[in-house]
């Protein structure tokens, strides 16, 4: 499981060190994506196992295809994920154009947060102003309203 945060920046040619406490749920095969944040303010990237992004497409290919929304998230998942294979030492190669989306720069710092089942790489600036909009009070009513919407759903059998 992905927990935690690290601090960590990006390498003269563009590459990330896969904190060794995330290794083994990032194997040798992983997929870097763009984020899908709730605001156009969120730009991050996400990284997560071939698996797990294996769950996203059969999830995303559920929808009927001639639904636009299905349409649209095709186009902005696919084009903008990349099949990466971490080197011997744990790194990864962020290409350009995910770095450019995310506004993650050479050797600047970065903020990567373990979110279960994937990790988000955030620009440390980016993600503080997302942070700094979301206390502990609506927290605390998201957390209550997914408590709401669990107990209505049916059983399980």
């Amino acid at each position: 499981m992905l927990l935690g945060k690290s601090f960590n920046t990006l390498d003269s040619k563009g590459r990330l060190f896969v904190p060794v406490k995330w290794r083994v749920d990032l194997t040798d095969h992983v997929v870097l994506l763009y984020g899908f944040g709730n605001t156009p303010d969120e730009k991050y990237l996400q990284l997560m196992s071939y698996d797990k992004f294996l769950e996203l497409t059969r999830a995303v290919d559920c929808l009927h295809p001639t639904d636009l929304t299905f349409i649209k998230a095709k186009r902005f998942i696919f084009p903008n994920a990349e099949e990466l294979n971490p080197d011997k030492q744990g790194r990864i190669l962020i290409p350009q154009e995910l770095a450019k989306y995310a506004s993650l720069n050479l050797s600047s710092d970065l903020i990567l947060l373990g979110l279960s089942d994937h990790v988000e790489i955030w620009n440390p600036e980016l993600y503080e102003k997302i942070r700094s909009e979301y206390d502990f009070g609506q927290f605390a009513e998201d957390m209550q309203s997914l408590a709401d919407r669990s107990s209505d759903a049916p059983a399980a059998r």
